[in-house]
């Protein structure tokens, strides 16, 4: 198949897997705009170190998704639709038994988080009060992942579109009503913003199961007992998912420790770094649905036996990668600050966030090229290699960064910024390698 072969079915996943990706963020840039335009600065810290919370939890449970999605790839490129399902009702009890759990633990998971992620008294305040009412949203949150994880390894890229689309209207308009007390709405302000999050969560779930019954009602049928529980099957879903875990929680302890970091250099480069940040998770979102491509085609090759399509498919999918990256070069390099500007008023805030216009700008290509590099060997369920690649570049890149540059040079944003981009670098390397090797060229499908 030639490179011109290859887009077609690379562009028919990814372009609709993009525009799903990129509004997932947009729940937060919302957030973050109307927050960001309230009388006090503290309001947006809040919003920031309570959805840090968030994101430790969503993040950690990512393997949700991605486990779900890596495995039913390969069953599906088996032509195998019966195992398909089987992943997708393991993996949405395994998200109910998640979700329970938060909610029971939900007053000592946010005293510990807050007093880990730091801010002055007032950010604190009103960070609880977000957080005690957005953590109703947990458990739909991971339902919605596992369903996004089957839709994505049985080709369906649409399903996800849909269902983050439909959420993001519910979510603005919310934001509209909940926060500034319109269309008849209490004024709720940061509380407001939390709620909103809840009702688009809960809508983007209902969207995802309507989906799915809709058009995957034959096949359905709850497997026995002894097929749901098979030991092999289970024991290859818990180490995917363990590894996953570990990957993420790696990844989550840098981007933790940037943010506590940041915290603790006071309410302007705390609110600077969140506007920022959201800006990246952007990008990194985009690059993202080309990132799922390589799952679904890598994975599903992968299954049907056929090793040289799959390295095909990467190849090609890097390589759109990429040039994604050069783009948001150039588009961060002439008009970060600006972007900036409009999420805030605050002139300080945006004078912050426009000391690290060219660190964000340069390391975009790099970035992408991660993020593919993570959607392929996803695909290839080669998760335990994910794992000490991850723990490699957060504790032998990114700490000992943090250490010298942010706590014995005492430096500031912009230093805390360039650990994070030697975190990337860190993350980048050991992929690259195990790239070019053929190892992660196997499948599982023959062998549980």
């Amino acid at each position: 198949m030639t490179d011109n072969g290859l887009d077609r079915p690379i562009l028919r996943l990814a372009l609709p897997s993009m525009l799903a990706a990129i509004s997932v963020p947009l729940i937060g840039l919302v957030d973050t705009a109307m927050v960001g335009h309230l009388s006090d600065v503290a309001f947006l810290g809040a919003v920031a170190t309570a959805s840090l919370l968030f994101d430790v939890l969503f993040w950690s449970a990512g393997f949700l998704r991605m486990g779900t999605t890596s495995i039913v790839s390969q069953y599906y490129g088996a032509g195998d639709r019966a195992n398909c399902t089987a992943t997708l009702y393991r993996a949405l009890l395994l998200a109910a038994m998640i979700g329970l759990l938060v909610l029971l633990l939900r007053d000592p998971l946010s005293e510990v988080g807050f007093v880990l992620v730091g801010g002055t008294d007032e950010v604190q305040i009103w960070g609880q009060r977000y957080f005690d009412v957005r953590v109703f949203g947990v458990p739909l949150v991971l339902a919605t992942l596992a369903l996004n994880g089957f839709f994505l390894g049985v080709a369906n890229v649409v399903a996800p579109l849909l269902i983050t689309v439909v959420a993001n209207v519910v979510n603005v308009a919310a934001d509209y009503a909940l926060i500034f007390g319109h269309w008849g709405a209490p004024e709720l302000g940061v509380v407001g913003a939390a709620w909103a999050s809840v009702l688009a969560n809960g809508v983007g779930f209902v969207v995802g199961l309507s989906i799915l019954l809709a058009r995957y009602h034959p096949n359905l049928s709850v497997p026995s007992p002894a097929g749901l529980l098979d030991p092999a099957r289970l024991r290859h879903l818990f180490d995917t998912n363990v590894n996953l875990l570990g990957r993420t929680l790696c990844l989550l302890f840098a981007q933790f420790s940037l943010v506590a970091l940041v915290a603790r250099m006071g309410d302007v480069p705390l609110a600077a770094h969140t506007v920022v940040w959201q800006l990246w998770a952007l990008v990194s979102y985009g690059v993202d649905g080309f990132a799922h491509a390589a799952e679904a085609l890598v994975g599903s090759a992968l299954g049907s036996g056929n090793s040289t399509r799959a390295r095909a498919y990467a190849r090609r999918i890097l390589g759109w990668g990429i040039c994604i990256g050069l783009l948001f070069t150039v588009v961060y390099a002439v008009g970060l600050e600006f972007f900036v500007r409009i999420l805030t008023s605050h002139a300080e805030v945006a004078v912050a966030a426009g000391g690290l216009t060219i660190l964000v700008a340069v390391m975009q290509p790099l970035n992408a090229v991660v993020f593919i590099f993570d959607g392929i060997f996803i695909g290839a369920n080669d998760m335990a290699y994910m794992f000490r690649a991850m723990a490699l570049a957060a504790f032998a890149f990114f700490v000992p960064a943090v250490v010298v540059l942010v706590i014995w040079l005492d430096g500031g944003l912009l230093s805390a910024w360039i650990a994070y981009a030697a975190l990337m670098v860190g993350r980048a390397l050991p992929l690259a390698l195990r790239y070019r090797t053929d190892t992660w060229l196997r499948t599982f499908v023959h062998s549980c």
